[in-house]
């Protein structure tokens, strides 16, 4: 049989698993309400739920998603640049360890670049945010920290950052851009197999239909250089529709048609 202490200690046990599951089931309502808000485009209100949510329930699994998505709504929508980061960098201070700490470093250094244009400071942030195992916030940091290089004139580290994200996220969301920047800066330094090579692996794994447009513009570009010049002009022509100026396309395909031409004398 149980002591009375035993007894007791059971009873008392049971009644903090009681409480902390209503604890947890008030701030799950809290934070459904306060997403609600968010998604109804009230978002001041939104920032108020979100502010009591975490004052109310530290210990909340919400806690961080609350405090990230305050951040991010004083950034995106209610112009508080300055409070948005304040609130970022509380993120990473209360749950360094929590799954929102990553998306927050990255928002920190995409504040810094959007809203103040402060390139090396953006640096810094992206290297850190480039750091965490999360495999999104990791790719996105990798290429904006390549671009953010690139921007103040550190070619050669931005082309081995993007070399970097595009060994570890070949087919990833930011790879057609990124090896479309790497035959850029190829066939900048007249490097123009290995630019129509970069140019071909973002075609491949292209998702978006205007990098799409300028990747094949590019590859037309480097096959006109290295005499290919029937194949130019037939991506030349099977871009005609979609080019954004046509003008300049029609030009280019007449150019290629008298080359072709000529050539054949």
């Amino acid at each position: 049989m149980m002591s009375i202490r035993q007894t007791g200690v059971i009873v008392l046990l049971c009644s903090m698993l009681i409480g902390c599951e209503l604890f947890d089931r008030q701030a799950t309502l809290e934070y459904e309400a306060a997403t609600k808000k968010w998604n109804n485009g009230e978002y001041q209100a939104a920032v108020s739920l979100y502010i009591s949510l975490v004052k109310n329930h530290p210990f909340s699994p919400y806690a961080d998603n609350a405090l990230y998505w305050i951040g991010e709504t004083q950034f995106l929508y209610l112009g508080e640049t300055e409070r948005a980061l304040q609130t970022l960098r509380l993120v990473l201070k209360k749950y360094p360890r929590r799954d929102m700490a990553p998306a927050a470093q990255l928002a920190i250094a995409e504040i810094y670049e959007l809203a103040y244009n402060d390139y090396p400071r953006a640096i810094e942030e992206y290297r850190k945010a480039s750091e965490y195992t999360d495999r999104e916030v990791r790719e996105k940091s990798l290429y904006s920290l390549a671009d953010n290089l690139f921007r103040v004139n550190k070619i050669e580290e931005a082309r081995d950052i993007w070399k970097r994200q595009v060994k570890e996220f070949p087919r990833g969301t930011r790879a057609d851009i990124a090896y479309y920047r790497l035959g850029t800066t190829a066939y900048s330094k007249g490097l123009i197999d290995e630019a129509e090579g970069y140019y071909r692996r973002s075609l491949e794994v292209s998702r978006d239909r205007e990098i799409g447009i300028k990747a094949k513009f590019a590859l037309a570009q480097c096959l006109e250089v290295r005499d290919g010049l029937s194949e130019a002009l037939a991506i030349y022509k099977e871009l005609e529709p979609d080019y954004p100026n046509k003008e300049a396309i029609q030009i280019k395909i007449r150019a290629l048609e008298t080359r072709i031409t000529k050539k054949s004398y």
